[in-house]
């Protein structure tokens, strides 16, 4: 044991010699066009970076209106199934989901006002109203005898918007979310499915 303890103390006191004999040179930091690479470098992945991340929001709320028109065109497609004739508002939809509304066109006013949100399924020709986050204003629009298209417009104008519709002939529902090259309101159009 007193052995090893000496070895210790010895291992101890070549390396205490060792440290304060060894020079510190300049060497061991970083030059200034090492930094401005290093700078440089992180700017460039940033600035690829940056725009996808803002994009995965956009594309976040568009999936929010993606799913209410899915759930839409469903409960439409019920409706039909059900009466033998299209749903034309937001009451025929309401026997089978909810359709729940903002009353403001802010969406900042739908997240904290406390009687934001009411349900829209007890009007009849109300064809129109903003959704629960107060990011799209959805639109129910009646195409033909036969059709009927649900349209998502998004409230601003970096958003991207969402076309939803049934068609009593062929029995078909289609979800079409618009791309981030069609952001804003003028791209979403109506569909046939």
């Amino acid at each position: 044991m007193f052995f090893f303890i000496l070895m210790a103390l010895s291992f101890k006191k070549q390396l205490i010699n060792y440290l304060s004999r060894r020079n510190f040179k300049s060497q061991n930091a970083f030059t200034l066009v090492e930094l401005i690479v290093v700078v440089v470098i992180i700017g460039i992945l940033s600035s690829i970076a940056i725009p996808s991340f803002q994009n995965a929001s956009e594309k976040a709320k568009q999936k929010e209106a993606s799913s209410m028109l899915a759930s839409y065109a469903k409960a439409a497609q019920a409706y039909y199934t059900e009466y033998g004739q299209l749903a034309i508002s937001p009451r025929n939809l309401g026997e089978y989901v909810t359709v729940s509304a903002c009353r403001y066109n802010n969406s900042a006013q739908c997240k904290s006002a406390g009687n934001a949100l009411y349900n829209n399924t007890n009007t009849r020709a109300n064809a129109r109203w903003y959704t629960p986050t107060g990011n799209y204003q959805i639109y129910m629009n009646r195409r033909s005898g036969t059709m009927i298209n649900f349209l998502a417009y998004p409230r601003s104008a970096s958003g991207m918007g969402a076309v939803g519709c049934y068609n009593t002939t062929s029995g078909a529902t289609r979800i079409q979310e618009m791309t981030a090259n069609q952001k804003g309101t003028r791209y979403v159009r109506p569909i046939s499915c």
